[in-house]
């Protein structure tokens, strides 16, 4: 029998459809400031310079990464060549074995591979969170301190982040100490 109590809850709050990408933000146990950008680089919020366009703030839309294309969600998580060598590098790492895309191709098979309980798919979350900070946190670093990493150091510092971070569970540790830890 179903509670008046939770009947009230239920009809003052409404029914919502579970998205399917939420697996990927409220089961992960990357940095919270990762899964912040991840969050906002899913529902396409983060201020990319297409969107400063749009908003009538006319700057450079060249992407500051690999300065060959404009400069978009789609095109600057895993299409930019920077953010790609990044992107394969870590899948390497990760032992999965397929060829990177775009952001919208990346969510897709997330989605439909990544969202278990199983320890890869913690990991595959915790390194797509970090992956998509990094690449945001390089493009930023490009643009306002104009210097530049190169896509090796940023790929050693994602991986000792996640090693850091694997290592407060027990789980995860044993299973990435399989990796191989430099790509």
């Amino acid at each position: 029998m179903i509670s008046p109590l939770k009947v009230c809850i239920k009809s003052l709050g409404g029914e919502f459809i579970k998205v399917p990408w939420r697996r990927l933000t409220c089961n992960n146990q990357g940095n919270p400031k990762w899964i912040f950008i991840l969050y906002l680089t899913i529902h396409r919020r983060l201020y990319t310079m297409d969107r400063l366009d749009k908003w009538g703030m006319h700057t450079d839309q060249v992407c500051a990464l690999c300065k060959q294309e404009l400069e978009t969600h789609q095109h600057l998580f895993f299409s930019c060549n920077i953010a790609a060598r990044i992107w394969r590098k870590l899948l390497q790492w990760m032992c999965i074995t397929r060829n990177t895309a775009g952001w919208t191709e990346e969510m897709d098979w997330a989605i439909s591979h990544a969202t278990g309980k199983a320890t890869q798919d913690e990991v595959y979350r915790m390194t797509l969170a970090a992956a998509v900070y990094y690449v945001w946190q390089e493009r930023n670093y490009r643009i306002f301190q104009k210097k530049e990493r190169t896509a090796e150091v940023i790929i050693r510092s994602i991986i000792q982040e996640i090693y850091c971070r694997s290592s407060m569970q027990p789980k995860l540790a044993e299973f990435i100490r399989n990796f191989n830890y430099y790509p």
